[in-house]
Formats: C-alpha cells, sequence, structure tokens
C-alpha cells in the first residue's frame, strides 16, 4: 500500500452568477459611457468631424445595444444589458454638456437626458433583446433580429442622407451624405454576413418590412423626440 498521499481531486472554479452580472452589466455601462463621451467630444470638433466619426448617429446607439445584448448569456439579461448600455450612454453625454456645455447645452442637459432617456427605455432593451437572440435564436428568430438592427441602419441612412445625395457636385463638402449612404449599405449587407445561409431570406424579408416602417417612421419620430428635448 503506497504510503504517498492520494492527489487532491481537481475542482473547477468557475464564477459565481453574481461576479458574472457584475461583469457583464459593469461592461455594458462602460461601453455606454465610451459612446456618451465619444458623441460629446466629436460634438465639441463640430461639423466635419460629426460626420468622419458618426458617434451621435441612430445606428450607432442602437448598435452599441445589439452588441451588448449579443454577449449576454440569455436573451432577458441581453436585454437589461442593452438598456444599460444606452442609458450610461445618455447619462455620460449629457453629464459632460451638463458640466463643460454652454448656453442651452448646459442649461437644457437634464431635460434632453430625460425625454432621450425615456425613448431609450424602449429602444435599448429591445435591440439588446434583437442582439441575444442573433446569438442564441435559432432559424428565423435570428433573420428577425438582424432586420431590426439593419433596417435601423437603412432608414437612417435613407431618411437622413439620401437627399443630400442628390446634389452630387457638393458631395466633396459634406461627407455625411457619404456616410449615410455607406449606413444603408451596412444595414443591407448585415443578413448577409450575420446570419446561416438557411436564414437569409427570412432575414431579408424581415429586413424589407421593418425598413418601409422605419422610413416613415423615423424622421416624424426624431422630430417629436428633438422638439421634446428642446422645450425647457
Amino acid at each position: 500500500m503506497s504510503s504517498s498521499p492520494s492527489p487532491a481531486p481537481e475542482v473547477a472554479l468557475s464564477p459565481s452568477l453574481g461576479s458574472r452580472a457584475l461583469g457583464g452589466f459593469g461592461a455594458s455601462i462602460i461601453g455606454g459611457a465610451v459612446l456618451g463621451i465619444a458623441a460629446w467630444w466629436t460634438d465639441r470638433l463640430g461639423f466635419p468631424w460629426t460626420a468622419y466619426i458618426p458617434a451621435n448617429a441612430i445606428g450607432a446607439w442602437l448598435g452599441l445595444a445589439f452588441l451588448l445584448g449579443s454577449t449576454a448569456r440569455t436573451i432577458p439579461t441581453g436585454a437589461l444589458r442593452g438598456l444599460i448600455g444606452i442609458v450610461s450612454a445618455i447619462a455620460a453625454y449629457y453629464l459632460l454638456n451638463r458640466l463643460f456645455g454652454e448656453g442651452y447645452r448646459a442649461s437644457g442637459a437634464s431635460h434632453a437626458a430625460t425625454v432621450w432617456g425615456a425613448a431609450a427605455l424602449i429602444a435599448g432593451p429591445v435591440m439588446g433583446f434583437a442582439g441575444a437572440t442573433w446569438r442564441h435564436g435559432r432559424g428565423w428568430p435570428r433573420g428577425v433580429a438582424v432586420a431590426m438592427l439593419g433596417a435601423a441602419l437603412i432608414a437612417e441612412g435613407i431618411v437622413f442622407g439620401a437627399e443630400r445625395l442628390r446634389y452630387l457636385d457638393e458631395i466633396g463638402t459634406d461627407p455625411g451624405a457619404v456616410v449615410g449612404a455607406i449606413e444603408a449599405l451596412l444595414g443591407l449587407a448585415l443578413p448577409a454576413f450575420l446570419l446561416r445561409r438557411g436564414e437569409r431570406l427570412a432575414g431579408y424579408v424581415a429586413l424589407a418590412m421593418f425598413t418601409l416602417v422605419a422610413v416613415v417612421a423615423l424622421g416624424p419620430l426624431v422630430s417629436v423626440l428633438r422638439a421634446l428635448a428642446d422645450r425647457f
């Protein structure tokens, strides 16, 4: 009989649920804050940098929520991460405007943050849910999830960029028109890049339907939110 001690059983060390949640939500806060800081910074730089670095674009903010949702272990958690990310971005953006802005940017920061924060309560969870569904879902739900983000990109590119592309001789002095076109093309390509071959048909059908709705609704919706945010 051997007198040497038997080896201790190997114990798999895995992070606790609490630490995983803290890490995931912490990453959402940091990611949102970085986007909010970038949006504030490009505002300070002014045109044309606001076009070259579209940190204030709707697609960038919704894309962040989708990305954060895709990193979650469950679909409900993905929705929560999307919410936390966009709310954190709004908080960072308007806090910096309050501290370092001038005129209406500083005086109206709290009110504007409340208005856009209310919108984030819907947009954040929806896009976070979509990102998590893309990662964890199967079949047509993945196509619908990707189409939601793609439609937002296409609609923003069309609504805010198509009119500017009519004046081809001015494109050299209006980079926003080119950025809008690139954004729309990116949205159109998402199903091809993010979906499996058998899911792409459902993705493009959903993309066409969502885009029609988004193109009609985006302009009026943004106008209403801006009017409410500027009323202080």
